[in-house]
């Protein structure tokens, strides 16, 4: 299993980077597409995104916006929700399969406690998953930012 597992994170890599390498040849950007309206929660100069079907531009050569860290935090909101939707999809998929190993049991009591196993790991998911995207918005409320 380990001689398999160099060459699996090899292709998981390259296939990452592809489009990196891919979409860097355009030369260096002029603007972005600004799509989080949390960015008022962050003391930044942004142009005000106001809904989720507006795009708002930031253009860099703009000297009433601090678009570069815009931006950033925009593609690190972007990011994170992506990766909560992932731990959320994945989680929900092995409740599912916990369910279906405690339905086809048949009587085996190998086959439940597998079944519990998924199903109690599914949780843990879940509850890390939502403690991960409320702990920023607590500590800011926190601090006071």
């Amino acid at each position: 299993m380990k001689k398999n597992l160099l060459p699996l994170i090899f292709i998981i890599v390259v296939a990452l980077m592809a489009p990196v390498v891919l979409l860097a040849q355009g030369g260096p950007a002029t603007q972005c597409l600004l799509t989080e309206s949390k960015l008022d929660d962050y003391d930044i100069r942004c142009p005000e995104v106001t809904d989720a079907t507006t795009d708002v531009v930031c253009e860099f050569d703009n000297t009433s916006y601090d678009c570069a860290m815009c931006c950033t935090v925009n593609t690190i909101l972007k990011t994170t929700n992506w990766i909560f939707l992932g731990v959320m999809t994945i989680s929900a998929i092995m409740a599912i399969l916990g369910g279906y190993f405690i339905l086809t049991a048949g009587g085996s009591a190998e086959q439940v406690t597998k079944g519990r196993d998924f199903i109690k790991n599914s949780i843990i998911g879940l509850l890390v998953a939502l403690l991960a995207n409320a702990i920023p918005a607590v500590v800011r409320n926190v601090l006071g930012i």
